[in-house]
C-alpha cells in the first residue's frame, strides 16, 4: 500500500483551495525572485555607485540588501497569512 492510498479522497473544495495556495506561492516566488535578480543586475552594472558612501557606514547596496530581506520576509508573512486563511475557511466548510 502506497502512502497517497491513505489519504481520504479530497473534495473539488479543498482541491480548488491547495490549486490557489500553489498558484499565491509560486506568484510570491517569481516576485521574489525579480526583486532578487534586479539588486544583483545593479550591484553588476553599477558597482561604484553601489558602494558609494550615504552617511556613516551606509551604501546604496547596504540599504538595498535589507529592503531585498525585508521584502523577502514581507513575502512569507503574507504567505503565511493566506495559508492560515485557506485553512480556516476549509475547516469552517467542513
Amino acid at each position: 500500500m502506497t502512502a497517497n492510498q491513505n489519504l481520504a479522497p479530497q473534495s473539488s473544495g479543498a482541491k480548488s483551495a491547495a490549486w490557489r495556495q500553489r498558484r499565491i506561492g509560486w506568484t510570491l516566488t517569481i516576485i521574489l525572485t525579480a526583486i532578487y535578480l534586479s539588486y544583483l543586475y545593479l550591484v553588476i552594472a553599477t558597482p561604484a555607485s553601489m558602494s558609494a558612501n550615504i552617511g556613516g557606514h551606509f551604501t546604496p547596496g547596504l540599504v538595498l540588501g535589507a529592503c531585498v530581506i525585508l521584502a523577502a520576509l514581507g513575502l512569507s508573512f503574507y504567505y503565511v497569512a493566506q495559508a492560515n486563511r485557506n485553512d480556516s475557511d476549509r475547516e469552517k466548510r467542513s
